[in-house]
């Protein structure tokens, strides 16, 4: 199936409003394509686990707590790299406040399971403004999931 699954967590909403644009920018290139949006502190990772099995690409956001990222999205990461994934592509996104690294670490923790990085990803400072939402969105339309 044509499906990217891209999964957010977020403190102040911006690494949300981050995934949505970017999901918009997707569909403007791929209207066939299935998006499966998940906030990932209030959806059951059994759930997120399987819908990445059927995906072509997984998209992850965080945002930077402590240079890091939150404690969901590294259970999360934890749980995908004993999965031993194969032939999938990953990007990472997310909002920090004094200092990023968020991106950085999702890519780190991507690669040690196996996803093929498509990007460096993106990152912004603070909520998403009207720019950065626009960067978002040109995001999304360079993900191919082919």
């Amino acid at each position: 199936e044509n499906q990217i699954t891209l999964i957010y967590d977020t403190m102040w909403e911006g690494t949300k409003l981050m995934a949505e644009k970017i999901a918009q920018g997707i569909k403007t290139q791929d209207k066939l394509v299935n998006i499966k949006l998940f906030n990932i502190a209030k959806t059951d990772k059994n759930d997120i686990i399987t819908e990445i099995f059927k995906s072509k690409m997984l998209l992850i956001g965080s945002p930077t707590i402590l240079n890091g990222i939150s404690s969901s999205t590294a259970g999360l990461l934890e749980e995908i790299e004993g999965l031993k994934f194969k032939n999938k592509k990953a990007a990472a996104f997310g909002c920090y406040g004094w200092s990023g690294g968020s991106v950085k670490k999702i890519n780190e923790w991507l690669k040690k399971a196996g996803f093929v990085i498509v990007n460096e990803g993106i990152d912004c400072n603070w909520a998403p403004d009207e720019k950065n939402q626009q960067a978002c969105i040109e995001f999304g339309k360079t993900l191919n999931i082919s």
